[in-house]
């Protein structure tokens, strides 16, 4: 995998677009040309099929600056290796499914009544886009819309179009994510926008729905979230992930999130698509002084899913929790990867990841926590635990600590294991079916996570789990 130097392309990245010149894209192509020929040949040959149908689907109109992006995007990833088991980030995940998929445009009319059974009651304000587009009939917000803009990027003036275009490439969910948030660039139409002003508290939920659907030819979304949380902000945010019955497609979005100074963040990454579709999500946030950020997904979707985190913790008593669930069965694949960076003093962290994996399931988790120089006081834990439901389902952890500080207090760990026989034993001498005991266990295991979801939600994650203890 091929990672570009964070020290020298955002000075042409984060230039202004009206100025660019070729001779710029020259000099990009240039520096980025240095890698194995026999790597670049296996690039061109192999996936060169898969990658031309996701690059040469029909494009949105879009504005200049997303042309721009976009080819930014193309001359980086003509470069760029593909990810292979070689790569130490992808060697216990399948490729094979995904790369197989060959994308067209899309064939069907888009079923806008379907994404509205998943719409919550009780939101502040909502945001739809169907197979990547912007459907401005299924918006919805509350009073107290000056405290925030949600829509798209086209939609910004000028001055805050260049305060988004400057995180556009930063962290996991921009051009040093690797392979798929450069993917990402290169096949942009839209940026969606979430900016909440400073001092505004927002107490109920803001949905951010993205839904995809086909008939017969799979097909390829690209889709980029950009928030921004100014000083003293507060909000609850919900990005929702959902695919229509039978449908394939690869869901490859990217989200940048800015918290800055004392804001407080509720985020919610929900993966709700379809077996037949795969969904990846890279994620970056950059927590400013005394910001606290709460992250918690639930990942029960796709043949193939993917979370790519990364937390910078860049201000004095920032903090972060992060909280996930994974429901695997059949023959899915879901990957946590995350990195959580403490970059200054006195901030605290902490990780809890649990996973239940059924039949043939795969789940990996590979967790990262940085203590970097000079950030002393640092308070960090994480932990890994995943229940097995079946003899063949597999889960490979790998919590990692990198610590150079002493003045730190961080712990990490994972632990595998199965139901209780003796507390199923128990329940069933208490006239308890069998069945029912297994149910209870298992959603005892992830109750302390699901509960804090919104209600409707919680109620799917808990059929989800119903389903894989009836098997």
């Amino acid at each position: 995998m091929l990672f570009v130097s964070p020290f020298s392309f955002p000075l042409v990245f984060l230039s202004s677009f009206n100025r660019m010149k070729p001779l710029n894209l020259r000099k990009i192509d240039k520096k980025y040309l240095n890698m194995k020929k026999e790597n670049l040949n296996e690039h061109k040959t192999v996936n060169s099929e898969w990658i031309n149908s996701i690059l040469f689907q029909e494009k949105q109109k879009s504005s200049f600056n997303i042309n721009q992006l976009r080819k930014i995007g193309n001359n980086i990833l003509k470069n760029t290796n593909f990810p292979s088991k070689k790569d130490e980030s992808w060697r216990f995940t399948k490729l094979d499914r995904l790369f197989g998929m060959k994308f067209a445009n899309s064939d069907s009319e888009v079923n806008a009544d379907f994404v509205k059974k998943f719409f919550l009651e009780n939101s502040q304000a909502r945001c739809v886009f169907l197979n990547g587009v912007f459907f401005p009939s299924l918006f919805q917000a509350r009073e107290n819309t000056d405290s925030y803009f949600l829509g798209r990027f086209s939609d910004l003036n000028e001055k805050e179009r260049k305060k988004i275009r400057d995180l556009a490439g930063k962290g996991e969910s921009g051009i040093n994510g690797g392979f798929f948030p450069i993917l990402n660039l290169a096949n942009l139409d839209e940026i969606a926008v979430l900016y909440i002003k400073a001092d505004s508290k927002i107490k109920d939920p803001i949905q951010i729905l993205f839904s995809s659907s086909t008939n017969e030819t799979p097909i390829c979304i690209n889709q980029k979230l950009i928030i921004v949380c100014e000083k003293n902000s507060k909000a609850k945010i919900i990005q929702h992930h959902v695919g229509s019955n039978e449908s394939e497609f690869f869901d490859n979005s990217t989200t940048t999130i800015l918290v800055d100074e004392e804001a407080q963040i509720d985020f919610f990454l929900i993966n709700q698509v379809t077996e037949k579709a795969s969904n990846f999500n890279s994620i970056h946030a950059d927590l400013r002084k005394g910001s606290s950020f709460n992250f918690l997904s639930a990942s029960f979707g796709g043949f193939l899913s993917r979370i790519s985190l990364g937390i910078d913790l860049n201000g004095i008593n920032a903090s972060c929790n992060v909280e996930g669930v994974t429901v695997v069965k059949n023959s899915q694949i879901s990957d946590i990867h995350s990195r959580i960076s403490h970059n200054y003093p006195l901030c605290k962290s902490s990780q809890l990841q649990k996973n239940l994996i059924s039949d043939k399931g795969h789940a990996i988790f590979a967790g990262k926590v940085q203590v970097h120089n000079g950030a002393y006081e640092t308070e960090s834990n994480q932990l890994c635990k995943s229940l097995l439901l079946s003899q063949t389902s597999k889960v490979d952890s790998m919590p990692i600590l990198e610590i150079n500080n002493e003045d730190v207090k961080c712990t990490h760990g994972s632990t595998v294991s199965d139901l209780d026989q003796e507390q199923l034993f128990y329940f069933k001498s208490r006239g308890i079916p069998i069945e029912k005991a297994r149910f209870l266990l298992t959603i005892g295991f992830i109750k302390e996570i699901i509960e804090k979801l919104p209600k409707e939600l919680n109620e799917n994650l808990s059929e989800s789990v119903n389903y894989l203890i009836k098997k």
